[in-house]
């Protein structure tokens, strides 16, 4: 068995759902990092003999390609190859390859979970419009600190790399120059949420589990390229605004909305609209109808429903965050009709009783909705559920629940809101 010190000659076939691509040494699946389809690569191991000899499946990184694939380029973001930051997984291939092999990818899934209402081949991954460079689109950047560096973690690593000019993020993120500042030890994680619209920024600074406020923000000067934004310190004493305010103003069509600086957004820019009218069309809501909005964050979803059900309808709006339902709550102050409560989704639920929905949007985190939460859905909705998904693993899971028991998937649609990483976003329609 080879050691990690020794390379190995790989030649790589399709994509993985993750990021890599499969080869083979020796009879034994092998997933490789920074490689492109139907190359040859010297490799190395990233596993230990040991670990290796209990798998049933090996991971590699690409050290240097023998023989180049034509989807091949010259990186946009060379620290995001071997020994660099995770998250550009596909840095390396052109964008059109890009979309071509996640739509591989996503409509192998289906496949593979036996998804029989709709065709794998119908689906095809899009480009947010007129996104032709995939660059510069990223509203929020994590950092993190290690030893004084402040950078990026690598893939499945816990140590802090350079980042460089980072060529997804905005220009409002660069802007701030964060691997520059000088912070105090007990920082470790650094999040900038700088909306598309414009608005102030925010710098949130985090520290490890046992760091108290004192200790973020002892000896810590503000550096002058964030004299315009806001700064907040979060450990597990509480919540400070250093600078400006805790939240930041997003604004999508006319709707504004108040999101804290450490809630969750969509990261590409043109990604609240794009998907705010892709679900739109996908739930078709009919006013004076019964809708619930599941995992709804801060809203984004929740007033336009809000605002088609009209007077005579109902939203009940659920999200496991307090911070993202405080600002949902905010959102819908002018929607008598709706309604934002904080708790788990599925918990949440069972304990609503009346009436059962006409239509369910759901978004959730990258688990999926689950088993549990699917079953009750399936059993209670009336006519239409549409779920947005950043996992087709987990989406194709859920969708083929939904399709034993007796749902049809009628719509798959498949954006490209996270260019140059393996993250595909869906927005699928169900119906009874």
């Amino acid at each position: 068995m080879p050691d990690q010190t020794q390379n190995i000659t790989l030649t790589c076939g399709g994509p993985a759902n993750g990021g890599t691509f499969v080869a083979r040494h020796e009879g034994r699946v092998v997933f490789v990092r920074g490689a492109a389809p139907e190359e040859t690569v010297s490799a190395r191991l990233l596993d230990t003999p040991a670990q290796r000899a209990k798998a049933s499946f090996w991971r590699a990184q690409v050290v240097s390609v023998l023989e180049p694939s034509q989807d091949r380029v010259a990186s946009i973001w060379p620290e995001a190859g071997e020994k660099g930051v995770g998250g550009a997984d596909y840095a390396h291939i052109a964008l059109p390859a890009q979309r071509r092999i996640k739509t591989e990818v996503v409509q192998d899934l289906f496949r593979r979970a036996k998804i029989s209402t709709y065709l794998a081949e119908d689906i095809q991954v899009e480009p947010a419009p007129g996104d032709h460079s995939g660059l510069g689109w990223r509203t929020r950047v994590q950092f993190a600190q290690q030893d004084g560096l402040i950078g990026m973690r690598g893939w499945r690593s816990h140590e802090v790399f350079p980042v460089g000019e980072n060529p997804l993020a905005t220009a409002q993120v660069n802007a701030l120059r964060v691997p520059e500042a000088r912070l105090p030890q007990a920082v470790t994680g650094i999040e900038v949420a700088a909306p598309a619209c414009g608005s102030r920024p925010a710098i949130v600074l985090r520290g490890g589990e046992s760091a108290r406020l004192s200790e973020l923000t002892n000896g810590l000067k503000i550096p002058a390229a964030w004299e315009d934004a806001s700064v907040i310190a979060l450990a597990r004493d509480g919540q400070r605004t250093l600078q400006g305010e805790d939240h930041v103003s997003e604004r999508v069509g006319n709707n504004t909305f108040s999101v804290h600086a450490a809630g969750f957004w969509q990261v590409h820019r043109q990604a609240p609209e794009l998907l705010t009218a892709s679900v739109m069309s996908a739930l078709q809501p009919v006013a004076g109808e019964h809708v619930w909005d599941l995992f709804c964050g801060s809203g984004l979803f929740s007033v336009p429903l809000a605002r088609a059900l009209g007077e005579s309808g109902r939203l009940l709006a659920v999200e496991g965050s307090t911070r993202a339902v405080a600002s949902a709550r905010r959102a819908l102050a002018d929607y008598p009709q709706a309604r934002a409560l904080a708790g788990d989704c599925l918990r949440t639920l069972r304990q609503q009783g009346g009436e059962a929905p006409d239509r369910v949007l759901l978004d959730p985190p990258r688990a999926g909705a689950g088993k549990e939460l699917m079953r009750l859905l399936l059993e209670r909705v009336k006519r239409r559920i549409v779920y947005v998904s950043c996992d087709a693993a987990t989406l194709v899971r859920d969708l083929k629940q939904a399709e034993n028991a007796g749902w049809h998937i009628t719509d798959v649609r498949a954006l490209d809101v996270f260019p140059h990483t393996h993250h595909v976003e869906t927005v699928s329609v169900l119906e009874r």
